[in-house]
């Protein structure tokens, strides 16, 4: 018990949150200059969840990505000291509650609430990494079908519509697409059909997976006869729930925030008014 009071006590010190912070300023510029000597550690990141990426690259190349291991470590302490210090100022604040507005008393809880959704957003990021889906180069031919990553969901791609470049000014843009529509069927396991259509930045959601176009055939006029495919990202992200969850705790606490801000400054001005 001693020891558990010890630890509270140090994660719960103010001063640990600026030690931390200006850390993770040292940390950040370290792997902005380390992240530039060799991008092409990091770049598996935009496909690989967190632990594959550890694995497979962050535990291999340690004279290069120790400062993302420092980073994880220097955030999982903020995370804590984050958590134990607002318990203590929430119990403390509830334990000094005086007779007067009821509407004050609940205010002053807002800065609180705001440190309670950057750990669920905090939280959103992590579960996404770790448990999250990011396939890529999920080539599907037209009228052929495939089956989403771990699921009994098969997609089938319909048919592939661009719109191209008639113009005469940009020659060397002539022929080429400048928008595409892409037809997809999703058939679940009982055999519902859902009909959807992706573009370029132009995302499709279905029961948790999000679906992007990366790349497609044609993408201009040609008379070379080659058949025509989609290559997809999958994605699936079971933190975004979380993470919009979070987002509006913290727009519910800002809010409440300035509405205590601006009660403050209205009474101050009154009282001098009256003086």
């Amino acid at each position: 018990m001693k020891l558990l009071k010890t630890l509270w006590i140090f994660f719960g010190k103010a001063s640990l949150s600026i030690w931390v912070l200006l850390s993770l300023v040292v940390v950040l510029c370290c792997g902005y200059y380390l992240f530039e000597a060799a991008p092409t550690i990091y770049a598996p990141l935009n496909r690989l969840l967190l632990w594959d990426w550890i694995v497979s690259y962050g535990l291999h190349n340690l004279e290069n990505t120790w400062w993302f291991f420092c980073f994880l470590v220097l955030l999982g302490l903020l995370v804590t000291n984050t958590v134990v210090c607002t318990w203590q100022k929430v119990v403390a604040l509830a334990k000094r509650r005086k007779n007067g507005s009821s509407l004050d008393y609940w205010l002053r809880f807002s800065p609180h609430i705001m440190h309670l959704a950057f750990i669920i957003i905090l939280a959103s990021h992590l579960v996404t990494y770790v448990f999250g889906l990011n396939a890529q180069n999920n080539l599907v031919l037209l009228n052929k079908e495939i089956t989403l990553p771990d699921s009994q969901i098969r997609l089938r791609l319909d048919g592939i519509e661009s719109t191209f470049y008639q113009g005469e000014r940009l020659a060397f843009f002539k022929g080429r697409a400048l928008s595409q529509n892409i037809s997809l069927s999703l058939i679940g396991p009982d055999g519902t059909v859902t009909q959807k259509s992706l573009a370029i930045n132009s995302p499709i959601w279905h029961q948790g997976y999000s679906i992007h176009l990366k790349s497609y055939y044609p993408k201009a006029k040609s008379t070379m006869q080659r058949r025509n495919y989609a290559n997809l990202i999958i994605k699936r992200d079971p933190g975004v729930k979380t993470f919009f969850f979070g987002t509006f705790v913290f727009a519910f606490g800002l809010l409440a925030y300035l509405w205590q801000a601006l009660r403050q400054h209205k009474e101050r001005a009154m009282r001098e008014m009256q003086k």
